[in-house]
């Protein structure tokens, strides 16, 4: 593949993913047979892909944390010959958050399909465009906190993985973003959404708007909303008003870079006139698309974002996590999220998820409409690595199978076998909004026992309107018409009543600066629907409005 890049490299790879795959696994061993880990599980002595699903098992986090741990402190040779170059830090549901090594090679795969591959297809979809029109003025609003670790080793989330090792090695060009390196990349963890903001509302030709997952954007545009007016009078005046939590440091660097601009004020004044609906192309007229992690696992969040962008195309970045970067995007077409997993990314397994064996498949035997939860050997150190992700296979792009992520395998309501995914759990509440006339800012769900009988408590903080009298009725109303699980459960009296209990308004803020007060990674925290620990269960049970 030598001299391709991008969309053409992921066509030449996809076109032979079945021979990728066994390439890329035999080499990956070879490489790394003298490793700790690879002298335990004889790796000198596996030639086939079946060779490696028979001796080597398959294993969790705490198969390597003691090694991961003795590699934070020195030791070399224990997981791959090659070092870390990066840590990522995963903040487990249930633990302490953990850290995954990343080598140069997987970063070098994380550059091809999540930036090269990423502008070839914009480019394609978007075709005639100038590179200036897609890529000339970015808004870039993910998080890049330049921290490490103790030997000064980067460390962040998997999202911040590229940018920080372009920026460490100065090829990042920052006239493309509307935030200067300062404010993308700052020297320590604080909330950098106001700056972020200032300066994309100071440029009036934004071409693209990129973040990591939507849920994000939709809260940044819930934050501009609110605060529109003190937003509108900071632009014209050059300020920073007192109702935004800025420290006295940014406030000065803002009013050095941004000077007061009265004739962009009036421009923000007009296109807040017509409401949220289409506000972003409103406050930039030269925006061409928005790349983002979405679609129907976050539906509620997909609505919004679509209320403030419109019809403007959304490139779904990549299906990444912090054990690689996994799946890629090859069009800007589809109506929902959908991932060509990346050949010479990892060497892929699949556990059908109707099956309770531990028989793995690969590429060539994974069928259409079917479930799996998937399996990894990856670049940077972990083997027949059990993900916890479940994904759908939709289709095929080239050998290469193209799934969409169907929930995360602790993610389920399954009390009483129901099996009901977080894709059906949003569908139910988006049901309960439309009919009960409140909207619902954020939602989680609790186990609770009567007796011998199982119940879930929802937890809804209200954006709109409020509960109407029947909540509980109406919310189990809507669970049975989501999951037909569900539905048989409730009628053998196998699930109990529900129960629905409001928040307090700012209770899943209120959440997000808990958990930041913990010590936990905010730039790719993802939106909480099923509380599983009890610090979870204990804080939304205080939070509740009676």
């Amino acid at each position: 593949m030598k001299g391709e890049t991008g969309l053409r490299r992921m066509e030449a790879v996809c076109g032979d993913a079945a021979g990728v795959q066994e390439r890329f696994l035999l080499e990956l061993l070879r490489r790394n047979a003298l490793t700790e880990y690879g002298k335990k599980w004889g790796f000198a002595d596996i030639h086939t892909a079946e060779d490696y699903r028979r001796h080597v098992p398959l294993s969790r986090y705490d198969d390597y944390g003691p090694l991961i741990e003795r590699q934070i402190q020195g030791e070399k040779g224990l997981l791959t010959a090659d070092e870390a170059v990066f840590y990522c830090i995963s903040a487990g549901s249930t633990s302490k958050p953990k850290y995954v090594p990343v080598t140069e090679r997987d970063v070098t795969i994380h550059r091809i399909y999540q930036l090269d591959a990423v502008r070839d297809v914009i480019r394609k979809e978007l075709a005639g465009v100038p590179d200036e029109k897609l890529f000339g003025k970015i808004f870039e609003t993910g998080e890049f906190y330049r921290t490490a670790m103790p030997d000064g080793t980067m460390n962040g989330v998997r999202s911040g993985v590229l940018m920080r090792w372009l920026e460490s090695r100065d090829e990042l060009d920052f006239s493309q973003y509307t935030s200067p390196r300062e404010v993308m990349f700052p020297e320590r963890m604080e909330n950098m959404q106001y700056a972020k903001l200032r300066f994309a509302l100071a440029c009036r030709d934004v071409t693209a708007i990129h973040g990591v997952f939507v849920h994000a954007l939709a809260q940044m545009f819930q934050y501009l909303l609110e605060h529109w007016d003190a937003f509108v009078q900071d632009v014209a005046g050059g300020e920073v008003s007192e109702c935004f939590a800025v420290s006295g440091a940014w406030k000065r660097y803002i009013r050095e870079r941004l000077a007061p601009d009265p004739m962009r004020a009036e421009e923000l004044r007009a296109a807040a006139k017509d409401g949220p609906d289409g506000l972003a192309r409103r406050i930039w007229p030269e925006l061409r698309y928005v790349r983002m992690a979405g679609g129907s696992i976050f539906q509620g969040y997909m609505d919004e974002m679509r209320r403030y962008i419109g019809e403007l195309p959304i490139h779904y970045y990549a299906y990444a996590s912090s054990e690689s970067t996994l799946g890629a995007v090859y069009t800007l077409r589809e109506d929902d999220a959908r991932y060509v997993l990346i050949p010479e990314s990892c060497f892929f397994e699949f556990l059908p998820e109707d099956e309770t064996s531990e028989r793995t498949l690969t590429f060539r035997e994974v069928q259409v409409g079917k479930s799996y939860e998937l399996v990894v050997t990856t670049l940077s150190g972990l083997y027949r690595y059990v993900m916890g992700d479940v994904v759908e296979v939709t289709g095929f792009y080239g050998q290469a199978p193209i799934v969409r992520m169907c929930r995360r395998k602790s993610q389920v309501l399954n009390v009483a076998d129901e099996k009901m995914d977080m894709r059906q759990l949003e569908r139910a509440i988006q049901r309960f909004g439309r009919r009960s006339g409140c909207t619902p800012e954020g939602y989680c769900v609790d186990t609770g026992q009567r007796g011998s009988t199982p119940y879930y408590t929802v937890y809804l903080e209200i954006k709109t309107g409020a509960l109407p009298e029947g909540a509980e009725r109406l919310l189990d109303e809507c669970f049975r018409e989501s999951c037909f699980g569900y539905k048989g459960a409730r009628e053998l009296g196998q699930i109990g009543d529900m129960r629905a209990v409001p928040l307090r308004p700012g209770a899943f803020e209120a959440y997000r600066q808990f958990l930041a007060g913990q010590g936990y990674r905010m730039e790719q925290n993802k939106p909480i629907h099923i509380l599983q620990t009890q610090a979870q269960k204990d804080f939304f049970k205080g939070e509740a409005a009676i």
